[in-house]
């Protein structure tokens, strides 16, 4: 099988197991479903090692209101690029407790995999899904309940972080940029993208009280 026939043998699975949602196919290695100012998205890296491929699953959520405000220090002048990144991404294996990559060869490996993954899907990433659909919800995952949810790279990781804390106008806003300056060894003074963020976070909370 080629690249595409699997992906499109992996998408025809997902769906079929995301029955009970709104998820449709977007290009050819996603699933979307429209939230309120937003988007959630399962994405499938797929890596082709011919006649084998290994895939996984990345869950992402996307609000644009943090979007918005994140693109204003992000090096992305491009709005096609903007328009595709995302608030918060974990891995499958937050989901499964242990490594996710599989390893299919055929259609029949694809259904084998799917039926191994239908619980998880349904009992744990579906859930997941309906109850992170805005800011407040995912501060509390990030910044409160969930540590090492977010798989985002640095610094755009602590920046989103940020930003939902202020977006849910959580109360421990400076001690987690705090601990993000810390994390990442920078200095409160350094020109630096997160820096310029939390001058613009501060200076909109104290205009709006």
């Amino acid at each position: 099988m080629t690249k595409r026939e699997i992906l499109h043998v992996i998408t025809d699975m997902l769906k079929y197991h995301l029955s009970s949602t709104h998820f449709v196919l977007k290009g050819t290695d996603s699933l979307v479903q429209k939230i309120p100012g937003g988007v959630q998205l399962l994405g499938v890296p797929l890596r082709d090692y011919n006649p084998e491929f290994v895939f996984s699953l990345n869950i992402c959520i996307r609000l644009d209101t943090a979007e918005e405000i994140f693109h204003r220090f992000s090096s992305s002048p491009n709005a096609k690029y903007q328009a595709m990144s995302f608030t918060m991404m974990t891995r499958l294996e937050y989901f499964t407790g242990g490594p996710a990559h599989y390893k299919v060869t055929t259609a029949d490996d694809v259904a084998s995999v799917g039926d191994a993954l239908s619980n998880v899907i349904r009992d744990r990433i579906v859930p997941f899904f309906n109850e992170h659909k805005d800011a407040q919800a995912l501060d509390r995952a990030v910044n409160q309940e969930e540590r090492g949810i977010d798989v985002t790279l640095a610094p755009s990781g602590q920046m989103h972080s940020i930003i939902l804390a202020y977006l849910a106008k959580n109360g421990d806003f400076d001690r987690l940029v705090a601990k993000h300056r810390s994390d990442m060894q920078l200095a409160p003074d350094v020109v630096h993208p997160f820096n310029h963020l939390v001058e613009y976070l501060r200076t909109n909370s104290e205009r709006a009280a």
